[in-house]
């Protein structure tokens, strides 16, 4: 478990810069389940903690996203239509 805000903070840094989007999504979940666990212990600063919880969903849907464009990418390579040729 995490020791502080400040090293949850350092996951979520560490995290944007993976590229593999399965990575970036497990320590974006593990850095998620830390903050949870720090919250339950009551010794964080809660709108801090807050801001945490927003920045790590952000960046959640962001690689969700990237793996849905590269694979709707990926589907019109291998099929173009009119629409996408």
């Amino acid at each position: 478990m995490a020791d502080s805000l400040d090293e949850i903070e350092a996951t979520l840094s560490d995290a944007i810069d993976i590229t593999d989007d399965e990575r970036a999504h497990e320590r974006l979940e593990h850095a998620r389940e830390e903050l949870r666990e720090l919250r339950e212990s009551g010794e964080v600063d809660g709108e801090r903690a807050d801001d945490l919880e927003t920045r790590i969903d952000q960046r959640l849907r962001g690689v969700d996203e990237r793996e849905n464009y590269e694979v709707d990418a990926m589907g019109a390579a291998r099929s173009p239509d009119d629409e996408n040729a």
